[in-house]
C-alpha cells in the first residue's frame, strides 16, 4: 500500500507538471504562430479535451505545423499516462476494494499460543492446535502475507512484532507460547520487544542456520530449534528397531499373524481425520500396534494429531485383515523390517550428519556419501550417479538414508538406488510436502517432509508432549494371563490399567486376531505388544505362567 501511494504521488504530480506546462505552450503558440490570443482558461481546457481524447472545440483545425506537433504530442502522452494509470493504480484500487483487509484487532483471547512470522514449517503446528482446540494468533507484519493467511481462514493480525500496541493486541500476557518462525526473516527486534514486555513469555525460536541460535538464546528465548536437526533425528529413529525380536524359544509372528506398515493414500476415509480414528481399521480383526506420525513412533492415537502425507500405521494381523486394511487405507503393504546394516547416508549437510550420528549412537554401520569432502564422508561423490553408490556398498547395505538439500536430486537418487538394489529399503527426508509423492513413487520406503516434522517439533516441546523413546522398543509377547481366564477381553480396559495393546489369542496352535468380547479360555494365551515396563504392569495385573 505505501509503494502505491507513492507511485500515485509521482504520477500525479508529474501529470499536473505536464497539463501546466502544455497549456502556457499552448496559449503561447495560438498567439506565436496562430495569430489568435487564448485565455488561461480555454488554453487549459483545450489541453485536457486533447488528453483525454474528448475533442478540441473550435480551435481545430491549426494551420501551423508548430502547433499541429503541439497537439499531436499532447494527444500521444495524454493516451500514455491513461494507459500507465489502469494496471498501476486502477487495477490496484479495484482490488484492494474486492480483497479482505487483514485484521488489525483481535476478539478476547487467552490461554493461546501467538505465532511471529509464518512459513509452511508453522502448518503442522497450527494443525494440531486446531486439533487440540487451542486458540493461536499469527501475527505478521507483511500486509500481503497477512492478507494470505487471513484468506486461508487462519487467525491472523496485522501489524509488527516489535511495537508495543501490537504486543499489546494479541494479549501476550495471556498467551501460553510464543513462536517466532525465523527461517525466512530475522526477528531479533521482536524477540527483544517480547522479552522486554513479557520476560516470563515462553519463546520458541525456530531458525535455519545453527550459527544464528546464540544471538537468539542471548536475548533471553527458553529455546531455539533447528528443525533440520529435527529432521536428521527422524531420518535416523526410522531406520532404527521399532519391535524387538523375540528370544530364542518365546512368541515370534508366524504364519498365522504379521506385522505391516501403510501410508493413508489422500483418498482413503482417514486422511486428514484424528489418529485416533484409525481404530476402527480394526473392525477388519487386525490390530492397530502404532504409528509413525511426523518423525516421532507412537502407540497412544491422539486425536490431537490428524493423518497427513507423513503418516504411517503398523498393523499386526492375518493375511485377509492386512488385506482389508490395506482396502481401506487405500495402499498397499509394506512388511516391517529392523533395522538392517550397513547403512548408507546420502547427504552430509545438517540433516544428514544428524541422521548419521543419530544412527552411530545406536550402534549401526553407516556409511556417509557427499560431493564435498569432510572428515565424516566416507565416499566422495555424487549420490545420483551409479558408481558413487556402488562404491559405497549399497549393494550389500540393508538401508538408504538420503538427506539432500534438494528434492529434485533426492528423487534422483532414490530412483539409482532402487535400481541397484531393489530390496535396500530407502528412507528420504524431503524439503516440501509436494515432493512425498514422487519419493514414494520412485521407490522410497518411507519419505518425511521439513515442515510437518517441525510443527511436530514445537508442539511437542510447546506442550510438553511424550512420545514413546526410541530406546523403549515395543515387544511381543504370548502370555497365559491366568487373571484373565473365563472372562471376556476388553481391550480398552486391558490397555487403560496396562499401556499394553492386545494383539490376538492363540489356543492349540491356532490364532485369532477377533478378540473383543472373546473368553480366554483355560490353556489358551493372549499376545500382547508392550514395552518392557509395560508388560511388567500386564504382568502384575493379571499374572503369567
Amino acid at each position: 500500500m505505501v509503494k502505491l501511494t507513492r507511485r500515485l504521488a509521482v504520477y500525479v504530480g508529474s501529470l499536473l507538471a505536464l497539463i501546466s506546462l502544455y497549456t502556457l505552450t499552448y496559449r503561447w503558440g495560438m498567439a506565436v504562430y496562430e495569430g489568435e490570443s487564448r485565455t488561461w482558461f480555454q488554453s487549459l481546457e483545450l489541453v485536457v479535451q486533447s488528453m483525454t481524447t474528448t475533442g478540441y472545440g473550435q480551435d481545430a483545425p491549426w494551420e501551423s505545423l508548430e502547433m499541429t506537433a503541439l497537439v499531436l504530442l499532447v494527444q500521444v502522452t495524454g493516451i500514455a499516462y491513461i494507459a500507465v494509470a489502469i494496471p498501476q493504480f486502477v487495477v490496484p484500487w479495484i482490488q484492494t476494494l474486492v480483497q479482505p483487509t487483514p485484521p488489525e484487532e483481535i476478539d478476547r483471547i487467552e490461554d493461546h499460543v501467538v505465532v511471529v512470522g509464518y512459513t509452511a514449517l508453522c502448518d503442522t503446528l497450527v494443525d494440531e492446535l486446531e486439533a487440540d482446540g487451542t486458540p493461536y494468533v499469527i501475527l505478521e507484519a507483511d500486509e500481503d502475507r497477512a492478507r494470505r493467511l487471513h484468506e486461508d481462514g487462519l487467525a491472523v493480525l496485522y501489524g509488527d512484532a516489535d511495537n508495543g500496541e501490537v504486543l499489546e493486541a494479541v494479549r501476550l500476557e495471556d498467551a501460553v507460547a510464543v513462536v517466532v518462525d525465523a527461517t525466512e526473516r530475522e526477528f531479533i527486534n521482536a524477540v527483544l520487544a517480547i522479552e522486554d514486555r513479557e520476560p516470563d513469555a515462553d519463546v520458541f525460536v525456530l531458525v535455519t542456520d545453527p550459527s544464528r541460535a546464540r544471538y537468539f538464546r542471548y536475548a533471553g528465548v527458553d529455546e531455539v530449534l533447528s528443525p533440520k536437526h529435527r529432521l536428521g533425528k527422524a531420518l535416523g529413529d526410522r531406520v532404527r528397531t521399532i519391535v524387538a525380536p523375540a528370544p530364542e524359544g518365546e512368541f515370534t509372528l508366524g504364519d498365522d499373524i504379521d506385522l505391516a506398515e501403510f501410508y493413508v493414500d489422500p483418498e482413503s476415509e482417514f486422511f486428514g481425520e484424528t489418529i485416533d480414528s484409525t481404530r476402527a481399521l480394526e473392525e477388519t480383526d487386525a490390530t492397530v500396534v502404532g504409528a509413525w506420525v511426523r518423525g516421532d513412533f507412537v502407540t497412544e492415537l491422539s486425536e490431537q494429531v490428524h493423518v497427513d502425507e507423513n503418516t504411517s500405521l503398523l498393523v499386526a494381523g492375518t493375511e485377509p485383515a492386512l488385506e482389508a486394511v490395506a482396502d481401506r487405507t487405500r495402499s498397499s503393504r509394506s512388511p516391517y523390517r529392523t533395522a538392517e546394516e550397513p547403512v548408507v547416508v546420502v547427504g552430509a549437510g545438517l540433516v544428514g550428519r544428524t541422521a548419521a550420528g543419530t544412527l552411530e549412537r545406536a550402534g549401526l554401520e553407516t556409511t556417509v556419501v557427499d560431493r564435498e569432502d569432510d572428515e565424516i564422508v566416507d565416499v566422495v561423490g555424487d549420490g545420483t550417479d551409479e558408481e558413487t553408490l556402488l562404491a559405497a556398498g549399497i549393494e550389500d547395505a540393508g538401508t538408504v538414508a538420503i538427506a539432500l538439500e534438494s528434492d529434485d536430486d533426492a528423487v534422483l537418487v532414490t530412483l539409482t538406488a532402487n535400481a541397484l538394489h531393489p530390496d535396500v529399503e530407502i528412507v528420504v527426508g524431503a524439503d516440501t510436502a509436494d515432493s512425498l509423492r514422487a519419493l514414494r513413487t520412485a521407490g522410497a520406503d518411507h519419505a518425511l517432509a521439513l515442515p510437518n516434522v517441525a510443527g511436530r517439533m514445537i508442539a511437542l516441546r510447546a506442550f510438553e508432549r511424550e512420545v514413546m523413546p526410541l530406546s523403549d522398543q515395543l515387544r511381543l509377547r504370548q502370555l497365559a494371563a491366568p487373571g484373565l481366564v473365563d472372562s471376556k477381553l476388553e481391550t480398552a480396559t486391558i490397555r487403560e490399567e496396562t499401556d499394553c495393546i492386545v494383539v490376538g489369542l492363540e489356543r492349540n496352535g491356532e490364532y485369532r486376531s477377533d478378540v473383543e468380547g472373546t473368553r480366554l479360555e483355560r490353556g489358551g494365551s493372549i499376545v500382547i505388544a508392550g514395552t518392557d515396563e509395560q508388560l511388567d504392569r500386564f504382568r502384575e495385573a493379571y499374572g503369567d505362567e
